[in-house]
């Protein structure tokens, strides 16, 4: 189970970093600028709690107490962040289609 846990992290990690790029690459070459929108507000916060959730596992040991509730907390909050950048994303893809 912890294995298929850290395959799992790994992926959303790749995933996340993956969107972001194309995100980033995408906004500019379509409108040149990123410019400000609460998609990007929302993606990059979800990239920051990703990556701190990804680095919090990696502290989870005997001697690390402090780590597993950060580690989970980190999670509840990622839950409410990828919903909002779902709903901010939505809005996004409507500029794209005709």
């Amino acid at each position: 189970m912890r294995s298929l846990h850290y395959m799992i992290g790994i992926s959303m990690v790749s995933l996340v970093l993956l969107l972001l790029a194309i995100g980033i690459i995408g906004t500019l070459g379509h409108f040149g600028s990123l410019g400000q929108s609460s998609h990007l507000v929302a993606g990059l916060i979800v990239v920051a709690l990703v990556l701190l959730s990804a680095f919090s596992a990696t502290q989870i040991s005997a001697r690390r107490p402090w780590a597993r509730p950060l580690h989970i907390g980190l999670n509840i909050i990622l839950f409410v962040g990828f919903a909002w950048v779902s709903l901010t994303g939505w809005s996004v893809v409507q500029k794209y289609l005709p």
